[in-house]
């Protein structure tokens, strides 16, 4: 579908200290969504470079509540535009994300907000980039797939590893949050969780996941407002081994020839760090661009944020102050990396 864009431009006044830039407010049509968004362009002349922000998941708004906005002042001072909106069903946006779509769905989004500035006089069209967090780690690769359109990528904590095995680890993760788990232990619980997605027959789920619930690490998790029961069979179904939570993200990585940032937080509890910097650079190292960069940052969780554990039930805890609380390394380098592309 032809994406149709309302522009109503609005010079929003911000303090001295931080980048003069001013702000359109951009609708746009995607398939069954009604997307709502902001572009802030930079103060200077243009044509403007433009990141488009690619949320990671659960309800994400343009701004990500508090989040957002120093990573945009830093984009905005190096000369970038950024593109970012509501995700469907949050803010302004309208429709709800199919699951078993999503992919497929997030990506044309993109592809949609690409159409809709490509004919902007502001924004040059040969330098478009993506910024994306954790589940775009799943989306951007998609993107990549069906348009040349993107000249650079900035990956942060983004899986380095197909869903299941993603998924595995975060449950690990934080049931070792909640309670002592021994390395072997934790090893053999995160090898549960990938046979119980991978279980071909309901009696080799049921094998699994009682083994599963022998760990008290596991069953802890219940506290946490984690499934840890056993599915009936009429609600429980073999996997399907061709979808979204079987898609490996390096096997595209490993193909592109554009720059790409990726950040990693060593205390990450939600996505694997090590694995994750390691099949970056691995795959980034086959695609060959001498700007491409991998950068692990010691003493932050999956926000690229300074934390103690790393933990969920840490970040639950966070104030509204804290979320802003970015490794100083994170944002400088990005900076840096940004003026550092080709103009």
């Amino acid at each position: 579908m032809r994406a149709l864009a309302v522009i109503l431009g609005v010079l929003f006044i911000v303090p001295s200290c931080q980048a003069q830039h001013t702000t359109h407010e951009i609708t746009f049509e995607s398939g069954p969504f009604h997307v709502v968004g902001d572009l802030q362009l930079p103060d200077g002349p243009g044509p403007y470079p433009v990141i488009l922000f690619v949320h990671g998941d659960g309800p994400n708004n343009r701004t990500s509540g508090v989040t957002y906005p120093p990573i945009m002042e830093r984009m905005l001072r190096a000369g970038y535009a950024t593109f970012a909106w509501d995700k469907p069903g949050t803010g302004e946006s309208t429709g709800q994300i199919d699951r078993s779509r999503l992919g497929e769905q997030r990506a044309q989004i993109v592809l949609d907000a690409i159409a809709v500035l490509k004919p902007r006089p502001d924004i040059d069209v040969a330098r478009i980039g993506m910024w994306g967090i954790s589940q775009a780690g799943y989306v951007m690769p998609r993107v990549l797939t069906k348009t040349d359109d993107i000249a650079f990528m900035i990956a942060v904590s983004c899986p380095g590893e197909p869903g299941v095995e993603q998924g595995a680890f975060l449950v690990t993760a934080q049931a070792r949050c909640a309670e002592a788990l021994s390395d072997d232990d934790a090893t053999e619980m995160e090898r549960l969780l990938s046979e119980i997605e991978l279980a071909t027959t309901y009696n080799e789920y049921v094998h699994h996941k009682t083994a599963l619930r022998a760990f008290p690490a596991f069953m802890a998790l219940e506290e946490e407002g984690m499934f840890v029961g056993v599915q009936p069979e009429s609600r429980w179904h073999a996997p399907n081994l061709e979808g979204e939570y079987f898609f490996d993200p390096a096997g595209v990585i490993e193909q592109v020839t554009i720059p790409v940032l990726a950040f990693f937080g060593e205390r990450d509890t939600q996505a694997d760090p090590i694995q994750g910097t390691e099949a970056y650079r691995d795959a980034l190292a086959r695609g060959g661009n001498p700007l491409s960069r991998v950068e692990l940052i010691p003493g932050v969780d999956h926000n690229i944020i300074l934390s103690e554990t790393g933990c969920m039930s840490e970040r639950d805890r966070r104030s509204r102050a804290g979320w802003r609380n970015y490794a100083a390394e994170y944002l400088d380098i990005l900076e840096e990396w940004l003026r550092g592309l080709p103009r």
